[in-house]
């Protein structure tokens, strides 16, 4: 549900690049802005988009001064954001969108569902079942050994995986 939006006010317009960064700003200040992205409900709807007056920053009335001073001191008279060059702009942006620079693997949040979970355990328990035979003495042809021996280990594996990595 959002806030109720009359106890909020505008502080700034601008290109989302630059909001981003003054959102940024804003929220290291303990200070929580709304974001009203224009370009990005213009573009979804499918009308024209202006890219550089299309997303606006509110604050609550309650810190509206010290946002408008902050916002103020990052700006130059031209509204362009003082000492911070568009490539430095550019990585605050996307760092703020959680997207990885780099293509490190290791670094992946992804967690299993409950359901990939218990299919992996199902997996396990069918090929121990189908390994059955050789504990009474009977011969199994050397694929279906090799097979469930192949998905014991790679299921067994995703599980230590999934329960041995720390949540964020």
């Amino acid at each position: 549900m959002l806030p109720n939006t009359t106890s909020y006010e505008k502080i700034y317009t601008g290109s989302s690049l630059k909001v981003k960064y003054l959102q940024t700003l804003l929220e290291d200040s303990d200070i929580q802005p709304i974001i009203r992205n224009d370009e990005e409900s213009a573009r979804r709807a499918g009308f024209g988009v202006d890219y550089n007056n299309g997303v606006h920053i509110l604050v609550h009335k309650d810190n509206v001064l010290i946002a408008k001073r902050l916002v103020d001191n990052a700006l130059d008279e031209n509204g362009d954001i003082i000492a911070i060059s568009e490539e430095e702009l550019n990585e605050q942006a996307m760092a703020s969108k959680d997207i990885s620079l780099s293509n490190n693997k290791s670094t992946s949040s992804y967690r299993r569902s409950p359901l990939n979970l218990l299919i992996n355990i199902l997996i396990i328990i069918y090929s121990l079942w189908k390994l059955s035979p050789l504990l009474r003495g009977e011969e199994l042809p050397i694929w279906r050994i090799a097979l469930s021996i192949v998905l014991i280990i790679f299921c067994a594996w995703a599980l230590i995986a999934h329960f041995t990595k720390s949540k964020k």
